[in-house]
């Protein structure tokens, strides 16, 4: 069986030469006052990312970490199993647009770089390729596609160096030719046709000098673009107060209505309808004070809302009267993600403890079953929309389409037969991984205020529970997101050389509803730090491992995660491997696309608020006399999530002042957003990195393929 060989080094990472840093130039002037009390930050010159100094430091760094990780004994070994974790076909549901049987898809092999949009023109007719971003630069990425209601045209996104700030263009299916359209604005994003295609409704920012300076990732709105008009797409709802909230549209299946939604950030959302006959906006949900989803069936709408029901219900309204409520599917004890009415039934997901359960109810909300599933997994997926449903079909059809994927099994589509009660595969990939030689468990552990804290576990169902198990802890905490079973490459990869995966989920997440979320944010986020540590340590007690082979991993707010703890409990953990995080959380705001995220983490410009955020920022809390961990920190040089320059500032003071841990790495992610690189071949490579520091700095070589 594949595993890791050797032995960990006496002293926790491989330090049996050291290494030379480029030292980076401190500036003792740099910093600044705030609250009556004096922060220094004399590396803030590295936040100038295009400047020579700056881009020479940087290269200087990379190639200091590069030296290392592609020493790694075995790295041939790792990419092996990355690539082969990361190579299966890809498949999604059909989506039906223009005459009967004409179908599109998201369609790649297993060897394809980018996923495809394809067409079917009816049952048992061939694929044939509409957009193949395999063909376009390596950096460009295809966002999202929607075809017009008839099927003749394509309106898609494309991004350059990662998945944010999309370009919508507009094919002609048939000739093949991009119409001249260019619709207004900047980051489009959330597209919906109007059901005649003469044109659609998009979300985005203004242009270019429409707004002040530094406000132009604000004022989001949705427009309305008419092919062939050649005027500008004209501005029909937004926020002309507030400019941080943002917009996303969808229309609904009876076509008469574009359902609009304005969002702060992941915490609540206001809904409108826009009655496509004569525009007129009627409110559904006005004020900010939930989180809801609509759909409009026959002469009703159906509510998915967390008002008053911190777990979730769904609620019912006459199209008549949208802001008259009445429950339907009352609150639960599990937390209630999504509801999606089709073939005349309600098909609600649900999150039990922290994987998806999915049971159906009758028109009136009466329950009938549960729909069961392969196996502990989930349906839903986490996206800028918010939690986005896994079952798709139409209220008036009886076909019924389900999402699904787990720690070990790849992202797949079955077909569910009501009548039957069958769940049938449609497409279900292998990724050279037997699932049955795995467990997944789930324990509950305390954190230190005595709240339980579930986590899983997935490990070979041979792992001996001797206490020195290589585990690999992850986490994330925030904004309401759920850290729920999901298929990663690059944990499948783990998983074959015989690692184990450890994911707590703590307070900030969206596992138990609004009231975990909460019980993290601003002034309280200490709680999911300490759930986080707690875990650490529950798995050493428990006998799984100890601190030095202990890797803790975590990605945005999870790379936050994962640097505050270090910083907090630095014993606890072996190595840390720190991606595209925020790390001075006393600038934060002043990174654009980050300036409304102080209604999950607080105001640095508010006393109390900015106290506690000074408290736990990592940049501001390194401390001489502390031995801390082998670090990885890794930015996503075109992030627009997260501040890429973070990583470098805390890299350059870890370096200067914590002398007496590390060594501490930089390895900036190039031509990668937020979510990584834009190719399949990028995404494996980082992977392999990434397994190597694992394997570095935990001491061990994994055998040769």
């Amino acid at each position: 069986m594949l595993g890791f060989s050797g032995s960990p080094a006496e002293d926790g990472p491989m330090k049996s030469r050291p290494l030379e840093f480029p030292a980076a130039r401190r500036d003792p002037e740099s910093g600044y006052t705030l609250h009556g009390r004096w922060f220094d930050d004399p590396y803030a010159w590295l936040e100038r990312l295009d400047a020579p100094e700056t881009q020479s430091w940087l290269a200087a760094q990379e190639a200091v970490t590069r030296a290392v990780l592609h020493a790694v004994p075995g790295r041939g070994a790792l990419r092996k199993e990355a690539t082969r974790s990361a190579c299966y076909a890809r498949f999604s549901p059909p989506i039906p647009a223009g005459p009967p049987g004409r179908e599109f898809f998201w369609q790649a092999d297993a060897t394809d770089e980018k996923l495809k949009f394809m067409l079917q023109r009816g049952k048992g007719a061939p694929l044939e390729t509409v957009l193949d971003p395999n063909t376009w630069a390596s950096s460009e990425a295809l966002v999202f596609a929607v075809p017009s209601p008839d099927g003749a045209r394509v309106a898609f996104g494309k991004a350059i160096g990662g998945t944010h700030a999309a370009v919508i263009q507009v094919l002609d299916v048939e000739t093949g030719r991009m119409l001249p359209d260019r619709p207004r604005g900047t980051g489009h994003a959330s597209l919906a046709w109007r059901p005649d295609a003469s044109g659609f409704f998009y979300a985005a920012c203004p242009e270019p000098g429409e707004v002040p300076p530094g406000d132009e990732a604000h004022w989001n709105a949705i427009y309305e673009h008419r092919l062939g008009a050649g005027e500008p797409a004209r501005r029909i709802f937004g926020d002309d107060q507030e400019k941080a909230y943002w917009c996303s549209v969808k229309i609904s299946e009876c076509r008469r209505f574009a359902v609009l939604y304005k969002w702060d950030y992941v915490h609540a959302n206001a809904v409108y309808l826009l009655r496509l006959a004569d525009d007129r906006l009627v409110p559904v949900a006005r004020a900010m004070r939930s989180l809801n989803q609509v759909q409009v069936i026959g002469g009703s709408l159906l509510i998915q809302t967390d008002l008053d029901a911190p777990r979730g219900r769904l609620c019912v309204a006459p199209l008549t009267a949208p802001e008259e409520w009445r429950t339907l599917i009352p609150e639960g004890s599990d937390t209630l993600q999504t509801v999606t009415g089709i073939g005349g039934r309600l098909y609600a997901v649900y999150s039990h403890a922290a994987s998806h359960r999915v049971r159906i109810h009758a028109e009136d909300g009466t329950y009938l079953r549960d729909l069961t599933l392969p196996a502990l997994g989930s349906v839903n997926r986490n996206e800028g929309e918010g939690t986005v449903s896994g079952i798709r079909g139409a209220w008036s059809c009886d076909e019924v389409w389900v999402s699904f994927m787990s720690y070990v099994q790849p992202p797949s589509v079955y077909r569910y037969d009501y009548a039957s009660d069958r769940l049938s595969p449609y497409h279900v990939p292998g990724a050279g991984l037997d699932a049955a030689e795995y467990v997944t468990d789930q324990v509950w552990y305390e954190s230190l205020d005595g709240t339980r804290v579930s986590m899983f576990l997935v490990h070979k169902r041979d792992m001996p529970r001797d206490g020195r198990q290589a585990v690999r802890l992850s986490g994330y905490g925030g904004f309401n997101i759920a850290l729920e079973p999901r298929y990663a490459p690059l944990n499948v990869a783990w998983l074959k050389l015989g690692g184990v995966l450890a994911f707590p989920n703590v307070r900030g997440g969206g596992e138990y509803g609004r009231a975990w979320h909460e019980a993290a944010c601003k002034t309280r986020r200490q709680n999911a730090f300490d759930d986080y540590i707690a875990a650490a340590r529950w798995l050493v007690a428990a006998g799984y491992t100890t601190p030095s082979r202990l890797v803790s991993r975590g990605n945005s707010n999870g790379g936050l995660l994962v640097a505050v703890t270090a910083m907090q409990s630095p014993e606890a953990f072996g190595a840390v491997y720190c991606r595209a995080p925020l790390l001075d959380m006393l600038c934060f705001p002043k990174f654009s696309h980050l300036s409304s995220a102080t209604v999950e983490f607080g105001s640095p410009e508010d006393p109390v608020e900015g106290a506690y955020l000074a408290g736990y920022s990592p940049y501001h809390n390194v401390r001489t006399d502390r031995r801390y961990p082998a670090m990885a920190f890794v930015p996503a040089l075109n992030d627009q999530i997260a501040p890429p320059y973070d990583p470098l500032k805390m890299a350059a003071r870890l370096q200067a002042e914590g002398t007496q841990g590390g060594p501490y790495f930089l390895l900036p992610l190039r031509d990668s957003g937020h979510g990584g690189g834009t190719t399949l071949t990028a995404l494996i490579e980082q992977d392999v990195d990434e397994l190597s520091f694992y394997c570095w700095a935990l001491g061990f070589v994994p055998p040769a393929p």
